[in-house]
């Protein structure tokens, strides 16, 4: 599964054209988050992120809906999403690199890199190994962490996992 959080680097501001709908303009950093500077430890070694803007949620089923229906972008895995992300409030899941770009373009926006997206997902933690920190026991039960709901055999609706130390939500999915 990919679950897709887009954002846009704090350089990009004035590359981002607001949408207009009904003449109403929309701020496209309407529901993100400054994400600070700073270094993130990698397996190639610490990377310096400049400030960037991500999503505070995932990319919802139902917006990723109105994504196709408003461009004509063909997706054939609404099946398989639909067994696992059964609403429109769920995380959309089953979506290829290509589907993420064309998705951010749509949105104005663009994918973190893997640098930044490290750095986001830590929330804040400095040297820590997972989103949540250091303790591996934790990761032993990763799908509560992923926002996977065994009760039911499905992701999570996104929004409903605490946020971390930026106020990013699901952010180990």
């Amino acid at each position: 599964m990919i679950f897709i959080l887009v954002g846009c680097g704090e350089g990009e501001p004035e590359k981002v054209k607001p949408k207009v709908i009904e003449e109403i303009e929309i701020n496209p950093y309407l529901g993100m988050v400054l994400i600070p500077e700073g270094t993130v430890t990698m397996k190639g070694g610490t990377v310096n992120v400049d400030a960037f803007y991500v999503d505070k949620h995932e990319v919802t089923v139902g917006r990723f809906m109105k994504f196709v229906r408003d461009t004509g972008y063909e997706y054939d895995s609404w099946d398989d999403v639909a067994e696992f992300s059964p609403t429109a409030g769920h995380p959309m899941i089953y979506v290829s690199w290509h589907d993420a770009i064309a998705y951010c373009k749509w949105g104005g926006k663009r994918l973190p890199t893997e640098a930044e997206w490290e750095f986001a997902a830590r929330g804040g933690l400095v040297g820590k190994i997972y989103s949540w920190g250091d303790d591996s026991s934790v990761s032993r039960d990763y799908a509560h962490h992923a926002g996977w709901d065994r009760g039911e055999g499905t992701t999570k609706p996104v929004g409903s996992l605490k946020p971390n130390g930026y106020g990013l939500f699901d952010i180990s999915g």
